[in-house]
């Protein structure tokens, strides 16, 4: 540490000389990434209320009520007319909160066991790595959809939770949640069901007449949902969102600290300290877009995965190896075991994507800072690369 302070312009000049590096939405070469630019009336809000601490909720009770507020909203929004939860730090805590509950709730089961699809988030595994759960992951078909055959076939006795992905980090399919509920009625299984990204995406194509499958709170045996504001929500990041059906699970599992300067409550998330900013500020966003402001981001990104799709349809050497459902694409070398050597070259020109080696898979993710000219530019080098390494 200085021994005497810079100024707020030498520091300034400081910073943008060591983050030159770091890759810029706008700049159309971050295509694998699930999060965006938030909007900047969010930033705004955000920047406006930095000092609430929500985790010490007592002294923050207006902010709190309008945690509960926006929850009660998402619960609207995935059809759940009893929510509760909460704005958590991103998906990854709210499903380890999931995966939590699902382990309180079976006290008996000595070795439990989690059955996910193999396109399931790592948050399940941390999940497990933390608590002594086995993650139990069932295969994918040729075409990524999950085999449920399979994923049938590794629920035993010890199994206490079953995961279901709406949006999978791979390429964007929704898994068939409606059977998988069935599965855990009859198994008795707690149902929980990773929506990080589709959760701001799903309804809004529904809205646009896209035929989508029952996914949400609609099926009656999903007990919570994770959704993440900061990927399709554009809030900050980060933020994500933890909705449970019933607050049961909350009186009987919560955290409860004494100690408080605003007195004890109880809750279920992994941090103590949370920014109710993160809360305010994604409050506002939705009250700001409104569902016809979503509806028209969604249908942008739509129309700029059609596109993708049909400039890569053009492309020799390369395929897709499932339709898009949301606005996430898969490409696949048509030569085994190319995309290490694809991403490789992609990202000397900057190009990020996301690389699914096993699957011989890069994924791509139409955000909104991903534009036309953007794409027409990857595709151009896109086909450039592998000419060079075919």
């Amino acid at each position: 540490m200085r021994d005497k302070g810079l100024s707020e312009e030498e520091i300034e000049n400081l910073l943008d000389s060591k983050l030159a590096e770091d890759l810029d939405y706008s700049s159309g070469k971050i295509l694998g990434s699930m999060c965006t630019e938030p909007i900047e009336f969010a930033n705004r809000i955000y920047a406006k209320y930095l000092c609430k601490n929500i985790g010490d909720r007592g002294l923050f009770p207006a902010t709190s009520d309008l945690e509960h507020e926006l929850i009660c909203e998402l619960g609207n929004l995935f059809n759940c007319d009893q929510a509760y939860g909460n704005i958590t730090s991103g998906g990854s805590e709210s499903n380890i909160i999931a995966m939590r509950i699902a382990k309180k709730l079976r006290p008996d089961v000595n070795t439990p066991e989690i059955v996910v699809p193999a396109s399931a988030h790592l948050s399940f595994y941390k999940a497990g790595d933390m608590m002594g759960l086995e993650i139990k992951p069932a295969r994918l078909k040729s075409n990524l959809e999950l085999d449920l055959d399979h994923f049938k076939s590794l629920i035993s006795e010890n199994t206490i939770a079953i995961v279901g992905v709406a949006g999978t980090t791979i390429n964007g399919l929704i898994d068939p949640i409606e059977e998988m509920g069935e599965i855990a009625e009859e198994k008795h299984l707690y149902f929980h069901v990773d929506a990080a990204f589709g959760g701001f995406v799903l309804p809004f194509l529904q809205d646009l007449g896209y035929d989508i499958p029952l996914w949400d709170f609609s099926v009656e045996q999903v007990h919570s949902l994770t959704a993440d504001p900061h990927k399709m929500g554009l809030s900050i990041i980060p933020s994500g969102g933890f909705v449970i059906r019933g607050k049961s699970h909350l009186e009987k599992l919560g955290f409860e600290i004494t100690y408080l300067a605003g007195g004890a409550y109880k809750h279920l998330n992994i941090l103590g300290t949370r920014p109710g900013a993160a809360v305010i500020a994604f409050w506002a966003l939705m009250q700001y877009l409104g569902r016809e402001g979503y509806r028209n981001i969604v249908k942008e990104c739509m129309e700029n995965t059609f596109y993708l799709e049909q400039r890569i349809n053009e492309i020799p050497g390369i395929k897709i190896p499932t339709k898009p459902v949301m606005n996430v694409i898969g490409i696949s070398p048509e030569k085994p075991n190319l995309s290490v050597k694809l991403d490789e070259e992609l990202r000397k020109q900057r190009y990020m994507l996301g690389l699914f080696k096993n699957y011989n898979l890069l994924r791509m993710c139409l955000m909104p800072h991903v534009k036309r000219e953007h794409i027409d530019t990857f595709c151009q080098d896109l086909e450039i690369i592998l000419k060079k390494i075919q």
